[in-house]
């Protein structure tokens, strides 16, 4: 993989998780991304790496931000696409949804899968990634977000020493150079090692395989030891080997026979 196509690691796992997906599909494949984004994380490194990758999201204002990144990289904006899945015009070998199952609501499930079936060829995978919803990456998101510590680590100018260390000292970076989404939205649905597994059957999907991400993820974690390599490699390490615990889990599924 060139090094430029993804920023370094980091504790959330994103290269790794790159690195999955890329390891299921065949050169040059057709790829939609469910719910892309600003298509920054996986959409564009694929499109740079040669694959027929197209991204598709409801948010027109991260999709209008990834098509500008696109466009000041010689990419085609154009495939990026602020439309529903089932009304973009390709079969496709893969389609991931990655980061997207926790946010669809009950009443909105059905017809996402009937949209995304109609979207594979028959013999197409569903490449998906969840987080861990009983999980460390929940437990820091809600410590960090919802209990207000990063707010007040922020205040206390604690954030802005950690990330002056890490810069200055260790030469290290904490933040990418362009964000995932521009949306706010928030999990409606928490997955468990069992219940990711479940949902993709009841929706007509045979599991391949299952591992996990990462063992540690959250914005604490990603505070104290994203650009640390040995850290982040023991973490990502540790998600594959205790996947039922891990942050979140990466899972690969084909149309039931």
């Amino acid at each position: 993989m060139a090094r430029d196509v993804l920023p370094p690691e980091n504790i959330y796992g994103h290269t790794k998780r790159l690195r999955w997906i890329l390891d299921r599909v065949s050169p040059g494949a057709t790829l939609i991304e469910l719910g892309c984004g600003t298509g920054y994380m996986i959409s564009r490194p694929l499109i740079r790496l040669g694959y027929d990758a197209y991204g598709v999201d409801l948010d027109r204002k991260s999709v209008e931000y990834g098509q500008g990144v696109l466009r000041d990289e010689g990419l085609d904006p154009g495939r990026l696409q602020a439309v529903d899945i089932r009304y973009l015009d390709v079969e496709a070998d893969a389609v991931v949804a990655s980061e997207i199952l926790e946010h669809v609501p009950d009443e909105h499930i059905e017809a996402l899968f009937d949209s995304i079936r109609k979207r594979l060829k028959p013999d197409g995978q569903l490449l998906v990634t969840v987080p861990n919803g009983r999980g460390w990456f929940e437990l820091e998101s809600f410590l960090w977000f919802k209990a207000k510590i990063g707010e007040l680590l922020r205040r206390l100018r604690v954030v802005w020493f950690i990330m002056g260390v890490k810069r200055h000292v260790l030469g290290v970076e904490t933040d990418y150079p362009h964000p995932s989404t521009l949306a706010d939205s928030p999990h409606v649905r928490f997955f468990t090692f069992g219940s990711v597994q479940r949902l993709l059957r009841q929706q007509g999907f045979e599991v391949t395989s299952i591992t996990g991400s990462v063992l540690f993820a959250g914005p604490f974690s990603n505070l104290l030891f994203t650009g640390i390599t040995p850290a982040m490699k023991l973490d990502a390490a540790l998600g594959g080997w205790f996947p039922r615990i891990a942050a979140g889990y990466y899972v690969g599924c084909r149309l039931a026979r």
